[in-house]
């Protein structure tokens, strides 16, 4: 299998499982917004899945993974304080608005970078031909 047919694969894999993500709800139930649930996955994957892309046929597959479990776990953080802080203050702290709703769309762009580059981790290594 290539590099080519691997990220072909990955970016299906991706985008089944963010839109079954998206069906059952996922996103309202972790804590995003009712309203803007739907619009951060279909914001954030897209992106993921170009850095996906980037990763699986530039550097190592790998490196992407992490990458992107590294961002999803950075963007839950920063999503669920800001969404915290956003309620303390009464919908009053709009950089706590903005901190929840661009770390959903972070969290949908790494999910999306790790699905993406899974197949390719899966993929037996071939040595290189001298």
């Amino acid at each position: 299998m290539s590099r080519f047919s691997s990220a072909l694969i990955g970016t299906a894999l991706a985008v089944a499982l963010l839109a079954l993500a998206n069906q059952i709800g996922l996103p309202r139930t972790l804590g995003a917004h009712p309203f803007w649930a739907t619009q951060v996955l279909w914001i954030g994957a897209p992106l993921g899945l170009v850095l996906a892309l980037l990763a699986t046929l530039r550097a190592r597959p790998g490196i992407g993974a992490l990458t992107g479990l590294a961002l999803s776990g950075a963007a839950f953080w920063a999503a669920t304080h800001g969404r915290i802080a956003f309620a303390a203050s009464y919908a009053e702290d709009a950089l706590a608005g903005q901190m929840w709703y661009f770390g959903w769309i972070a969290l949908a762009a790494g999910a999306a970078l790790t699905l993406a580059t899974l197949p390719a981790l899966l993929r037996p290594h071939r040595p290189a031909r001298a």
